[in-house]
């Protein structure tokens, strides 16, 4: 009697978890190849170099001024034409230039990495929204993303059908690009 008991607990175990495992249904595309067929991806981008010109510039001062000032040690120095005194002090100035230099660098980088995380989050939401209604609509469960940046994808294999990326596209409003159509494609740039 117990072994019946047994024998039908499971059973409808493993019916439970066959119906739970038949509701799930997993879709997948690339986000990294829509988004840099968005023209707001593509309008970030043309204005993040604008910006990232106008930091190298600014910076590009300051390394002239470094440059100026390490020439003129270095002459001065190879015509024996500085005290000791004046040697340490050179020497000090040039290393707090080259230190204020560095943390100015640094600083570019971040403000170019802020900016274009600022200029991108618009383009994020947008995509975000596309996959939710799409997910919604057609009932996945989850949506994966399938990574070309790497050269590891996330998604080794899944059917065609549930590759969503050709609905995203039509959602957003983007043309299909040629080098998709009936074939993989890959972000352009790489």
């Amino acid at each position: 009697m117990r072994m019946k008991f047994l024998i039908a607990t499971l059973a409808a175990v493993v019916f439970t978890l066959q119906g739970a495992l038949a509701q799930v249904k997993i879709g997948y595309t690339n986000v990294e190849m829509i988004l840099a067929y968005m023209p707001e991806t593509q309008q970030m981008n043309k204005d993040l170099q604008i910006y990232a010109g106008k930091l190298e510039k600014a910076l590009q001062v300051e390394e002239n001024y470094f440059q100026l000032k390490m020439d003129e040690y270095t002459s001065l120095s190879k015509q024996n034409k500085l005290t000791p005194a004046d040697d340490e002090n050179r020497q000090k100035e040039l290393m707090k230039l080259d230190s204020t230099l560095r943390q100015k660098q640094a600083l570019q980088e971040q403000q170019l990495m802020g900016m274009q995380q600022e200029l991108i989050a618009p383009s994020l939401d947008k995509l975000q929204k596309a996959i939710d209604e799409i997910s919604k609509a057609e009932g996945y469960t989850y949506v994966l993303n399938q990574s070309t940046s790497t050269g590891v994808s996330t998604i080794l294999f899944g059917p065609e059908s549930d590759n969503i990326t050709n609905k995203i596209f039509a959602k957003l409003g983007i043309e299909i690009p040629k080098e998709m159509q009936g074939e993989k494609a890959t972000p352009p740039g790489q």
